[in-house]
């Protein structure tokens, strides 16, 4: 969809990279970095001053202790750390439990490291079927994966659920996986790394980034953190993936890691605007939008319009000039009654394209 923005000269509502604004002081640290000749590879595992840094975050932030040394790796984005955990950790036929609507990169991830997805699915009142998760662990059962903030649905796991698979889990004797990029995004509710939770540490791989919450998208810096023994295999693929992130970009997380409370909070507050004025904008469409709870990003229900959502976001991108994803991009099957809104842009384009929508 943002190849077909450029080509009809849409706003691009579709991709999920923020527009809110890079500090000034991470980027002048990228710039020192450079020209201090911080240019060649890192170790592997990620520069040892940004994984300290990350133990430090994960100890007060998420309330999980991980050894810098041989529990936290820094990855080209997140999306790399969930590519080596799959290519990692899976054999031959394991099955990983996906909720869907996913991110799209999950499933390929999965299917390249010869494992299975199995798929359960967020309703439209963010409600998840616990006895249909319960029926579809079996033998072949390696993972679960959660996204929490979700994309693209913007629903934020409650603790409670969270305990559920914990339940399911150590019953099972399987491995969780949690995407928690949109961890500092939350408008209602909390956020609860599910490696928090007791029992829960020694088999969780928790898998974050720079990119969203620091508006760095290209940099191209990720983490995940696990145990030691677990992280092994997660290290062994990243190191034959990449190498290493680019290194004066991990220079420059280190220093995003210092920003001032109020940082957050001034960003939430910009992102609420957005989701709020959005969602109020598209409640006087024909569309049906479901507001999220965390990320930003908004799923919205084509229930009065005669069209499947391809068709509706190609009317939308060429006779609008507004781009939006199409539901079934996020489903194995399914979701052809929706499209998904991505809120991360300046206000004056949500704005110009919610007149265009509308008009």
């Amino acid at each position: 969809m943002t190849r077909k923005a450029i080509k009809y000269d849409a706003i691009n509502l579709s991709q999920g990279y923020p527009e809110y604004p890079t500090p000034d002081t991470i980027i002048e640290k990228a710039n020192q970095a450079i020209q201090s000749g911080e240019n060649q590879y890192s170790i592997t595992w990620g520069d040892r001053r940004l994984r300290e840094a990350l133990a430090d975050k994960f100890m007060e932030f998420n309330d999980v202790e991980y050894d810098p040394e041989t529990e936290i790796t820094i990855t080209c984005g997140a999306s790399e750390s969930i590519m080596a955990t799959m290519l990692g950790l899976l054999n031959d036929g394991d099955e990983v439990v996906l909720f869907q609507p996913f991110y799209e990169n999950y499933v390929p991830s999965v299917r390249m490291a010869s494992g299975r997805p199995i798929f359960t699915t967020i309703d439209k009142d963010m409600g998840i079927d616990f006895e249909e998760i319960k029926e579809m662990i079996n033998k072949k059962t390696k993972m679960v994966f959660i996204n929490t903030p979700h994309n693209p649905t913007g629903k934020v796991f409650s603790k409670e659920e969270l305990k559920f698979f914990r339940d399911i889990c150590v019953d099972n004797d399987i491995l969780a996986v949690t995407d928690e990029m949109y961890e500092h995004i939350i408008f209602e509710g909390e956020h609860v790394s599910l490696a928090s939770i007791d029992e829960m540490r020694e088999r969780t791989i928790t898998i974050s980034g720079f990119s969203k919450a620091y508006a760095v998208s290209g940099w191209r810096v990720g983490y995940s953190a696990a145990p030691a023994e677990i992280m092994k295999s997660i290290r062994k693929a990243h190191d034959y993936m990449t190498v290493c992130s680019p290194t004066p970009f991990q220079s420059a997380a280190i220093n995003a890691l210092d920003l001032p409370s109020d940082y957050y909070s001034e960003m939430l507050d910009y992102y609420k605007k957005a989701r709020d004025f959005v969602y109020d904008k598209l409640q006087r469409s024909e569309l049906i939008p479901v507001i999220p709870d965390g990320a930003y990003y908004m799923m919205a229900y084509l229930d009065d319009i005669d069209m499947s959502d391809k068709e509706y976001a190609d009317y939308l991108v060429k006779e609008k000039g507004v781009a939006v994803v199409p539901g079934s991009s996020f489903y194995s099957e399914g979701g052809e009654d929706m499209v998904r809104f991505c809120f991360s842009q300046k206000m004056e384009d949500l704005s110009e394209a919610m007149d265009r929508l509308l008009g």
